[in-house]
């Protein structure tokens, strides 16, 4: 009898510990848009109307959130590094600088806005640090970019679908600048690039 007691208030307490768990955690794909321009110097000179782009890149991604209060809670993704290209614009039309593989994580404290029956939606600002995991070269060779950080605004919804099951939609703009450097023939290339992507997630979420 005792033993079944213990077995039943040990089985209580977990229930209620999972029930208010602070802990959601979410898996999804998301889109990297890239806003891009850049300032392009050939052996320490501008080039007149030089600047770049940047490839858009599809990434699968995992959040990690936990709530502070009912009203407050902080955020942190990540994803498998994606691969962006690097072509020249402006007076360097269509020529491919070089490929870069990075990885960029967000933290952000966001604020629960009221619900809308199941639509629970957030608003929040962090930071962003945008590691560069490898780069290729293509025309410029030696290609190089450096990590950067950046601040960061999200905006974002998650909809109830059970108790415990939920799909996620966030977007999160980074203010994101790098300088990346090579060599384009015997001269000197380098570039400060502003990247300032826009993220679009889409993910499916759990709540232990």
């Amino acid at each position: 009898k005792r033993f079944f007691l213990a077995c039943l208030a040990v089985s209580s307490l977990s229930t209620a510990w999972a029930d208010e768990s602070p802990w959601t955690y979410r898996v999804g794909v998301t889109n990297v848009a890239f806003d891009a321009s850049a300032k392009v110097y050939l052996d320490g000179h501008r080039v007149p109307g030089g600047s770049a782009d940047a490839s858009d890149n599809n990434a699968l991604t995992f959040d990690i959130g936990y709530d502070i209060t009912d009203l407050w809670n902080v955020r942190f993704i990540f994803g498998v590094p994606p691969t962006t290209k690097v072509t020249g614009a402006g007076s360097l039309p269509g020529m491919q600088l070089g490929k870069i593989k990075y990885a960029p994580a967000v933290l952000t404290l966001n604020f629960n806005l009221p619900s809308l029956g199941p639509i629970r939606p957030h608003i929040g600002a962090g930071v962003n640090y945008t590691r560069i995991v490898a780069s290729e070269d293509t025309n410029l060779k030696s290609f190089d970019a450096d990590h950067a950080w950046a601040p960061a605004l999200q905006v974002g919804a998650d909809i109830d679908v059970t108790n415990n099951w939920f799909v996620s939609i966030d977007i999160r703009k980074l203010f994101l600048k790098t300088d990346a450097s090579g060599y384009l023939g015997p001269q000197e290339a380098k570039a400060k690039v502003t990247l300032d992507p826009l993220l679009t997630s889409l993910a499916i979420g759990y709540r232990f």
